[in-house]
């Protein structure tokens, strides 16, 4: 089930509004902590797919909101693991409902108060020569710096609400990321820099090199051929069904 849990995404964006056009940026990434991966990254993003690239770790994450699908792509085992967004939503409301008592004391030592939400303007900053705006959000333990490109925009209307969805984790991690991005879909534009700081150990650092507009070719939205595919929302329930 641990194995599973990185690529564990919940997605339920059926009412979800669309803008038109892509957007592709490519970041370079550094840091350290448990969800460091240094490294290249390229998120590609249209009105109805999302594809992340990370050469550090070595995985494709690419989400289907037409047809409410995932498939997480391992390049070094050469699997694909497909996930329903229903049988995603039915494994992390059951971790939920078992996590349900873990003790406030334990919470707040791993992840602080995160009901303590705090949003600073901190100026005008520039990324790869585009002009940005500087914005920190404290939540809890955890920080983050962002400078948004105010003349861009995600195809997905909302986005963060988007990204709270796919990135959804159980008990009080996916609380606390869930209220980042309700935070983040407060502000306008799209973050070229971001630095988290503060939780787990966690010190990572993203930066873009590189943002188009232009359309996405279709190959960036085809699954490799000669890989192995699984059924990860099988693995998921099984998974769960040895915890009892």
């Amino acid at each position: 089930m641990q194995k599973l849990l990185p690529l564990a995404i919940s997605v339920a964006l059926t009412g979800l509004s669309l803008l038109g056009g892509d957007l592709t940026i490519t970041s370079h990434i550094t840091g350290k902590g448990a969800l460091a991966k240094d490294g290249s990254q390229i998120q590609y993003v249209s009105p109805t797919r999302m594809r992340v690239s990370n050469d550090g770790a070595k995985t494709d994450t690419m989400v289907d909101y037409g047809n409410e699908v995932i498939y997480t792509i391992d390049h070094q085992k050469k699997v694909i693991t497909k996930i329903t967004f229903k049988d995603m939503q039915e494994a992390f409301q059951a971790m939920e409902d078992q996590m349900a008592g873990m003790p406030e004391m334990v919470t707040r030592m791993m992840f602080g108060d995160t009901s303590n939400v705090k949003v600073e303007q901190l100026g005008a900053d520039t990324v790869m020569g585009r002009p940005c705006k500087k914005v920190r959000i404290t939540l809890g333990k955890m920080v983050e710096e962002l400078s948004l490109d105010p003349s861009l925009q995600f195809p997905i209307k909302d986005y963060a609400k988007a990204m709270s969805l796919v990135n959804r984790m159980p008990g009080s991690m996916g609380a606390l990321f869930k209220r980042l991005y309700q935070e983040i879909g407060k502000l306008k534009g799209v973050p070229l820099r971001t630095h988290v700081t503060g939780l787990m150990g966690m010190n990572i650092t993203t930066e873009a090199t590189a943002v188009s507009t232009a359309p996405i070719p279709d190959s960036v939205w085809a699954l490799p051929t000669g890989y192995t595919m699984k059924d990860g929302g099988k693995a998921m329930k099984e998974g769960m069904a040895g915890r009892h």
